[in-house]
């Protein structure tokens, strides 16, 4: 596993000097790989990927698992989250001699003969984002790490439960009435 991060060349895979058979490569996922992609949202990460590749003459199996822990705000009050990552991601490599429109599907990824290399930078990078759940806050958490002055404001800003009227729906409304 390579300990500093230089940059998503680091996730290259050359699979031309492979031979056929089973590899595994090692990677760990810091906060500087999300900044390689613009992503601020991630304050910090220790993720692990490990992956799995099967190679023959004209296919590749890969597979990746990513385990480890990301940090991200809550969306309600900003406290730093930790969010636990455990997931998976297959990939189907075919290697064709050329590529046309008949052959592209979603099922595998082509490639020709004359490509050498793969990344697997953004694989790991959407496969870590896509393991978040869509709202990250603290309400499935036993002890909630909530900014209480954040979430007074939120319910200061929000009003005071009462329905206040505008005046341009109002108008609108009265022609639902007179029907």
């Amino acid at each position: 596993m390579k300990d500093a991060f230089l940059g998503l060349e680091d996730f290259d895979i050359e699979f031309v000097k492979l031979k056929d058979g089973p590899y595994e490569f090692n990677y760990k996922l810091e906060r500087k790989f999300f900044e390689v992609f613009g992503n601020e949202d991630v304050l910090a990460s220790d993720i692990i990927v490990k992956a799995l590749l099967e190679k023959s003459s004209h296919l590749m199996n890969l597979s990746l698992e990513l385990k480890g822990k990301l940090d991200v705000s809550c969306d309600r009050c900003l406290v730093p989250l930790t969010i636990s990552v455990d997931t998976d991601h297959h990939i189907l490599y075919k290697i064709i001699p050329e590529i046309n429109e008949k052959q592209e599907n979603d099922d595998w990824v082509l490639l020709t003969q004359q490509d050498y290399k793969i990344n697997l930078g953004q694989d790991c990078y959407e496969t870590t984002l896509l393991s978040l759940p869509m709202i990250c806050n603290c309400d499935g958490m036993e002890t909630k790490p909530c900014n209480l002055q954040m979430l007074a404001k939120l319910n200061d800003l929000s009003g005071d439960g009462e329905d206040q009227s505008d005046p341009r729906w109002d108008k609108l409304k009265d022609l639902f009435k007179k029907k």
